[in-house]
């Protein structure tokens, strides 16, 4: 896909940690149907997406949370796994890590140092986009949120400190994630942090995500 040829922005249906009746519906497509793609950012049953994408016809992009029911599978319902690489889909650039902090070893769980190694096979990727379009992402995806954003109270819903640096250094103009659930109204959906609106996907949320020019860095 080339990232010359498109500009404007991506209408995108973001889904995360829980089942919800208005998007499990028959009312779907009806509902969304200016959407140009779903994304993922984990604990939600291949059942479910397979219906959204199969619904809207619209490719899946995801990454793994630590308690999706999947148990393992690299592939969910056709979609793109953004864990640990880059995708261009219609001028947009995506990259992607899975998983929570570790709390009991089951799958999608790391430390800061797993965190950090799986940063590091993404990072040649990053690169490689500065040369090829001027710039390293356009909308990092993750389950757990940056450090010093949209965490939780306990260790398991902390976020991870790695996340932080690549908002810091990298700048993606978003970065979507779930994990935290979302129960009180006081609780903030999203956040600018440094230069990186941090949205917190939980359930659904409906973006317009702006591509930037090729140009842009």
């Amino acid at each position: 896909m080339n990232l010359m040829d498109t500009r404007g922005s991506l209408r995108v249906l973001a889904v995360s940690d829980r089942v919800d009746p208005r998007i499990y519906s028959v009312s779907l497509r009806e509902r969304f149907s200016d959407i140009d793609c779903v994304i993922s950012c984990g604990d939600l049953p291949e059942y479910y997406l397979d219906f959204i994408v199969s619904s809207l016809n619209v490719p899946l992009f995801f990454v793994h949370g630590n308690h999706d029911p999947s148990g393992g599978k690299r592939s969910l319902a056709g979609g793109v796994n953004l864990d640990e690489q880059t995708v261009i889909y219609r001028g947009c650039i995506f990259a992607g890590l899975e998983g929570s902090p570790w709390y009991n070893g089951n799958l999608h769980q790391y430390s800061e140092r797993d965190m950090y190694f799986k940063y590091l096979r993404l990072l040649p990727k990053l690169f490689w986009n500065r040369v090829r379009f001027g710039r390293y992402l356009d909308v990092l995806v993750t389950h757990a949120p940056p450090r010093g954003m949209h965490e939780g109270q306990d260790a398991v819903h902390k976020g991870f400190s790695i996340f932080t640096h690549i908002i810091r250094k990298y700048r993606p103009k978003y970065h979507l994630h779930g994990h935290v659930h979302l129960y009180d109204r006081r609780q903030s959906l999203q956040d600018l942090f440094y230069e990186t609106l941090v949205i917190n996907c939980y359930n659904y949320r409906v973006l317009e995500i702006e591509i930037p020019s090729a140009t842009g860095g």
